[in-house]
């Protein structure tokens, strides 16, 4: 579907980020801004968003649903809120919307894509369906259809709960197959010690998330062959440490010759995602003594490119928008999840080198508040 994403651009647009986007860095007095080269807004939400302003149009009068949030941003979130669409789950649930749906309503499927029951239900309603879904998002479900076809488990790096992993979990058992969602390089670990016979079954389950595995899966039999994927908007580099991890667990218990009918790897990693954080790492390492994350808490591609600062050494932290900025920042902990208060966060000294970048789901006009509202924080103001 080709759709026209001009009209979310200029929704969402903003001189300072355009200016920013063009030359990579300026100088406002004692501060030194950076942007990376590749950051917030990618195709698949520009799609997302155009297709859903050619709904209002096209369904103009009829009542129009999201299934949940469009995208992880509160922002965007609640200017669709604001022009009508109502919301069937989350924090802005519609009590009994679900359940009263009917052939006049229109229901978007979010960027994230749904689940197999809730599509189901859907067409059995009679509703006008308007499908969001990332042609990036159908990539993993191609790829484990293909696994279930040869019999593989497939073992999932992404996030229990997360719409997309919800998405691909509901579609892998819906044609009887089995999964494992492994998070982190951590929970890699546990899985492959139970691969190599240095764990047992119950240490496994205590060692993931709950949730992490298929109804009915038995750990002898389908932990036999597997086939790996990743969330879109995970780590790349930790979704490859993962994909290696398990080739050498399973050579390790089969044997090096077994690998090739016992091992999948295939990397599903949105190439925007991927552009985003080797962009986001090349600003760290220009050394910045600030940096600043932006997106939605719950947006996991966002959580992701603010580990990409930390791991190299950057003092990089996670926000939602200008309202975190003031005496104490308010950020979200990268491992633990907690919304923390900062304080004593932006550096005293001067000259002063700051970063920015925004995640996948982050409009520009939302960075630019962040910038400037940063910017008066420190005492600095942009030329007129």
């Amino acid at each position: 579907m080709n759709v026209d994403n001009t009209e979310v651009r200029q929704t969402y647009r903003n001189p300072l980020v355009e200016d920013l986007r063009r030359t990579g860095s300026c100088q406002v007095g004692q501060l030194e801004l950076l942007l990376p080269q590749s950051f917030g807004f990618c195709w698949g939400v520009d799609r997302a968003l155009a297709m859903v302003e050619e709904a209002r149009r096209e369904y103009e009068g009829r009542p129009m649903w999201l299934i949940s949030s469009i995208i992880h941003n509160p922002r965007v979130n609640a200017d669709l809120r604001a022009k009508g669409i109502g919301f069937l789950r989350g924090q802005f649930a519609t009590p009994g919307a679900l359940e009263q749906l009917g052939a006049e309503d229109v229901v978007i499927v979010p960027a994230f894509s749904a689940t197999v029951e809730d599509m189901q239900d859907l067409q059995q309603r009679g509703v006008t369906i308007v499908d969001t879904t990332c042609p990036w998002v159908i990539k993993p479900h191609k790829r484990t259809l293909k696994y279930l076809k040869e019999g593989f488990t497939t073992v999932i790096h992404g996030t229990v709960g997360h719409e997309e992993t919800a998405a691909t979990c509901s579609l892998i058992e819906s044609h009887g197959g089995h999964y494992v969602v492994v998070y982190s390089i951590e929970e890699t670990e546990v899985l492959a010690a139970f691969l190599e016979g240095r764990l047992q079954e119950d240490d496994l389950r205590a060692g993931l998330r709950c949730g992490s595995f298929s109804p009915g899966l038995d750990f002898n039999r389908d932990l036999q062959r597997l086939g790996v994927i990743n969330q879109t908007t995970m780590l790349a580099s930790e979704s490859r440490a993962i994909g290696d991890r398990l080739k050498l667990a399973l050579a390790h218990r089969d044997g090096e010759e077994a690998l090739e009918q016992n091992f999948r790897d295939f990397d599903t990693i949105c190439r925007a995602t991927q552009d985003n954080q080797d962009a986001a790492a090349a600003v760290a390492e220009l050394a910045p003594d600030l940096y600043l994350v932006v997106g939605g808490y719950d947006s996991s591609n966002t959580k992701n490119l603010a580990r990409v600062g930390r791991r190299l050494g950057v003092p990089a932290f996670h926000i939602e928008g200008p309202d975190c900025i003031g005496p104490q920042l308010v950020h979200r902990d990268r491992t633990s999840g907690e919304i923390l208060h900062e304080a004593h966060w932006l550096p005293e000294r001067r000259p002063l080198r700051v970063a920015f970048t925004a995640g996948a789901s982050t409009p520009d006009a939302l960075l630019g508040e962040v910038i400037e509202r940063l910017l008066s924080f420190a005492g600095e103001k942009l030329p007129v």
